[in-house]
């Protein structure tokens, strides 16, 4: 036995000591009773009810002595042997038909007897195939041996050779019968080895997984801080840069804020990607039109497709809407898009489609870029797949935003797909199920940055900054400084806490709230936020959790939320945007 096979074997007891034998034993009892009935309309009644007396009194003194507690004291080598003198005699009991049913002559009578026998025997196989060979062997020799030898003998002796070869068959039959179930009996417990064995290589990897999925997103608060606290004192470093005139200062900044914005990039994919592999992210599916939210889409991302000299085209009918999460189907077409405006040639259109499918609507993102082929469309949706970028620059990003995509979309109980050929431009589905329900009035309130940035007027921003009374709560000592001058320099009233305590006391005296979720406690930020809320002050939640929950929270309570690391500029807007409310 190898060291695999030892724990199957422990989860296995001999069936003689299940509990379930003594229940089962009364109806087998009831059964013989039948059959002895049956013979006693042919044999003298004191024939069948001695042999029923005898099988019923042998039996219940096995399972008695079994259940007794003496028998689980001793040692498995007297107990194996003890159970399998037990099943021996039981045996016999039941071939002791070859003394009180067997009547000479009669050849019905002789194939009631090989039948009985066959189908005791057929039972005792099942019940004792995998587990002890040399109980069975004996019991099945015990079982069908005086009835067949009876069987053999009178048929030699009669001259019928239908008796004697019923006799063998009677002694000979259940042997391959059990041989038969043996071997398959080994064939299930190899199975059922080998997908023990799977499915614990399966857990195995999943923990592993789903530990590393977990690691990533424990940290995230902890590496999206410093993060964040490097492009407040960046945007405050570039401002005394661009007084110089200095060029290598100049040039500095720039490099520093490039590498600034992959980092952030990077670092954003990467948790989103774990938290998906973690499931850590929930889909809220509701009713959703589609077509403002494409109209959103192509609105964030017409200065890019200026920039790349791309026309934007939405097609798409008012009354077309879907069972969807709104930020998860806006962030998968929103990288769907971003694609296709950057692999686009000059000139050329990208077109944003709704098409039908059945009981689905099909969301189209198609592009004249070069294409994929065939045999690349299988590898884009896995993780750091990039094609046509073996330098790896990160100008054409990690090769994450389709993986993130496909696992967003699966999440809305979508499907994602594509249609291409190389040189013949791509086409890109989100496959997603058609609602008839009335859509929701509002999609939720977290913040596009794009979006912000077509609303803002910057050129009148300051104006509404300065002199903004900014109630700044923040208990990260880095980031609040960062925040604070950063504030000041659009010539916001700064009034940093860094406890809730200290916050609701200089409430009175601001106009608007920023205010971190993660305040000593988990939830700490929510409720202040709500306080302030209930006090008629706007308020933006800024955090640098992964967990849904806040976001959901200011979902619901209206609240601006703003995910860690932020940039300065979207930031700006998002302030303007609630100075401009209040």
């Amino acid at each position: 036995m190898t060291a695999l096979e030892a724990p199957l074997a422990d989860t296995q007891p001999d069936p003689e000591e299940l509990p379930a034998d003594a229940a089962s034993f009364p109806w087998g009892l009831l059964v013989l009773a039948g059959i002895g009935y049956f013979v006693s309309t042919i044999l003298p009644y004191w024939k069948p009810l001695t042999w029923w007396l005898l099988i019923a009194g042998i039996g219940s003194a096995r399972i008695w002595i079994i259940r007794h507690t003496r028998f689980e004291q001793l040692s498995a080598a007297r107990r194996r042997w003890r159970l399998r003198g037990l099943i021996w005699v039981f045996m016999l009991a039941n071939s002791s038909v070859a003394y009180f049913f067997y009547t000479p002559g009669d050849v019905s009578l002789h194939a009631l007897l090989a039948l009985y026998l066959f189908v005791i025997a057929s039972i005792l196989t099942a019940h004792l195939s995998s587990f002890d060979k040399l109980r069975l062997l004996v019991s099945l020799l015990i079982l069908g041996t005086p009835t067949g030898v009876r069987m053999i003998l009178e048929g030699i002796d009669a001259g019928q050779p239908a008796i004697w070869v019923l006799g063998l068959c009677t002694i000979f039959v259940p042997i391959p019968l059990a041989q038969i179930a043996t071997v398959q009996t080994r064939l299930m417990q190899r199975q059922f080895v080998a997908r023990i064995q799977a499915e614990s290589e399966a857990r195995a990897l999943s923990t592993v997984t789903h530990a590393q999925a977990r690691f990533f997103a424990a940290i995230s608060h902890d590496l999206r801080q410093p993060v964040h606290a490097i492009g407040l004192y960046l945007e405050a470093v570039k401002r005394l840069v661009v007084q110089s005139d200095d060029v290598s200062a100049h040039q500095a900044v720039r490099g520093i804020k490039l590498s600034w914005e992959t980092l952030n990039a990077l670092l954003t994919q990467v948790l989103d990607l774990a938290r998906l592999d973690a499931n850590m992210e929930q889909a809220d599916v509701q009713p959703l039109l589609l077509a403002p939210l494409l109209r959103e889409l192509v609105l964030e991302h017409s200065s890019l497709a200026e920039q790349n000299g791309v026309r934007l085209v939405a097609l798409v009918q008012a009354a077309q809407q879907v069972d969807a999460d709104a930020l998860m189907l806006k962030r998968v077409l929103s990288n769907l898009l971003g694609n296709a405006i950057k692999f686009s040639p000059p000139g050329r259109a990208v077109v944003l489609a709704v098409r039908p499918a059945g009981a689905h609507w099909r969301i189209q993102v198609r592009d004249a870029g070069c294409g994929i082929s065939e045999a690349d469309q299988a590898l884009i949706f896995s993780e750091f797949v990039q094609l046509d970028n073996v330098a790896r620059s990160s100008a054409q990003g990690f090769g994450l935003g389709l993986a993130i995509a496909k696992r967003l979309t699966e999440l809305q109980g979508g499907a994602i797909s594509v249609r291409s050929q190389r040189g013949a431009g791509c086409c890109m589905q989100v496959t997603l199920t058609r609602s008839v329900a009335a859509p929701l009035a509002e999609r939720g309130h977290d913040v596009a940055p794009a979006e912000l940035a077509q609303q803002a007027d910057r050129s009148v921003a300051r104006n509404w900054l300065t002199g903004l009374q900014v109630l700044l709560v923040e208990d990260d000592v880095m980031v609040g400084d960062g925040m604070r001058q950063l504030l000041q320099s659009w010539g916001c009233v700064v009034c940093w806490a860094q406890t809730v305590e200290v916050a609701r006391q200089l409430a009175d005296n601001c106009a608007v709230a920023i205010c971190d979720v993660r305040l000593g406690a988990p939830t700490a930020g929510l409720a202040l936020a709500s306080y302030l809320q209930a006090s008629g002050m706007p308020v933006m939640l800024i955090s640098g959790e992964t967990d849904v929950a806040p976001r959901n929270y200011a979902a619901q309570h209206g609240l601006v939320f703003l995910t860690k690391p932020v940039a300065p500029a979207v930031l700006r807007d998002v302030l303007l945007s609630m100075a401009r409310r209040r």
